[in-house]
């Protein structure tokens, strides 16, 4: 009875921490490299033009976090995205919005994926926004990335 018992739950065991295994692989760590050939801002955080890595902090939530860090290390913005549904695409790109002469992080496509995570705009680009709307110059930049 005991020795039953104690290979039941070696099975669970085994079978949990493959299920474990099999669910960090399928969220794993999704990055994005890009060149950035224009100062942006994220959020409230103005970033200098450079090469930056995108990561996606908590890839099984349904509120995802994207990290936005220079290759550097030197400057880096967390900003947190809603999900939009859309077409796969085979490669990765990011998405800005600029109003004259500000850009916005506005927009991150994984490789492959067809959910595109868009961030939750700023109160700085909701003013640009009205500011710009009236004259017609809000314009959206795509990023090829790796």
């Amino acid at each position: 009875m005991k020795r039953n018992l104690s290979l039941t739950l070696a099975a669970m065991i085994i079978v949990a921490a493959i299920a474990t295994t099999a669910r960090a692989q399928m969220f794993g760590a999704q990055t994005v490299r890009a060149r950035i050939p224009f100062a942006f801002n994220v959020g409230k955080t103005s970033l200098p033009a450079g090469e930056y890595i995108v990561t996606v902090l908590n890839p099984g939530s349904d509120r995802r976090v994207l990290q936005i860090r220079s290759a550097n290390g030197r400057s880096s913005a967390i900003v947190q995205t809603i999900e939009l549904t859309g077409h796969a695409t085979t490669n990765a790109k990011l998405v800005f919005h600029r109003y004259g002469t500000r850009y916005f992080f506005a927009q991150a496509q994984m490789a492959g994926g067809s959910t595109t995570l868009a961030a939750v705009k700023s109160k700085a680009e909701r003013v640009e926004e009205q500011t710009t709307a009236k004259s017609g110059q809000e314009i959206v930049v795509e990023i090829v990335a790796d």
